[in-house]
């Protein structure tokens, strides 16, 4: 732990979820695979439709609805719609049989191995502070078996801009009922999670457990944590 300013006083702890409380590459990888084989052995409209074909057509609806950026379940479930439909599936039937295997892409993107070492920084964390999650992402948290230690959980979509925008910075400190300058939130991403806190009047805690340079940071963070059990000092 690396101190760059004094903290003050806390109050709450606010945390990102994906690649801070665990690694979510490898079942981003897994989810997006499984769609692609999905989408290919179900449907004839998209039997053709290999990944990089998604990946350009999901380009194209940001290009159309730059909104959808901020909301990736809608996203997805869009994107899914536009390959049925280019396949000649009519438009009813395209956003059902989407929103069918967006259910189903969701489970399998939620199937996260959460370490042994994050649940129990998080259970003593929460018998000192309220804890809370603010995430640009769309996993399940209850699939996770972290739900019971978060009072408030806000994802970006359904009119909330991503972060680093101010939109869930500033709801979560309403629903807290707290300044922000005394909610510190942890996360990994230096626009997002750091940027983001700053710029909104939060406390930013940097998760660095890769060895990143400082010279990866716009801002320095209030403090820059090696490993996540490093906020147990806070107690």
């Amino acid at each position: 732990m690396e101190f760059f300013r004094a903290l003050g006083p806390i109050a709450a702890l606010s945390f990102d979820l994906d690649d801070t409380l665990y690694d979510n590459g490898p079942v981003i990888e897994q989810a997006e695979a499984w769609m692609v084989a999905h989408m290919r052995d179900a449907y004839l409209q998209t039997a053709m439709c290999d990944r990089a074909w998604w990946q350009a057509q999901k380009q194209q609806l940001w290009r159309e609805q730059p909104a959808l950026k901020h909301d990736v379940s809608l996203c997805r479930r869009r994107l899914l719609a536009r390959g049925l439909e280019w396949g000649g599936m009519a438009a009813a039937e395209a956003a059902h049989e989407a929103d069918k295997v967006f259910t189903q892409f969701l489970e399998i993107r939620s199937r996260v191995e959460v370490p042994d070492a994050t649940r129990q920084v998080l259970a003593a964390l929460a018998e000192r502070f309220p804890l809370v999650v603010i995430t640009n992402g769309n996993v399940l948290l209850e699939r996770l078996g972290l739900d019971h230690h978060f009072q408030h959980v806000l994802k970006a979509g359904g009119g909330f801009a991503m972060k680093p925008a101010p939109d869930l910075f500033a709801q979560m400190a309403d629903r807290l009922g707290l300044p922000p300058a005394r909610i510190l939130h942890v996360g990994d991403d230096v626009t997002t999670d750091v940027l983001g806190a700053l710029h909104n009047g939060y406390r930013s805690a940097w998760l660095n457990d890769r060895g990143r340079s400082l010279q990866a940071l716009r801002r320095l963070p209030d403090l820059m944590l090696n490993r996540l059990d490093e906020l147990l000092n806070l107690i």
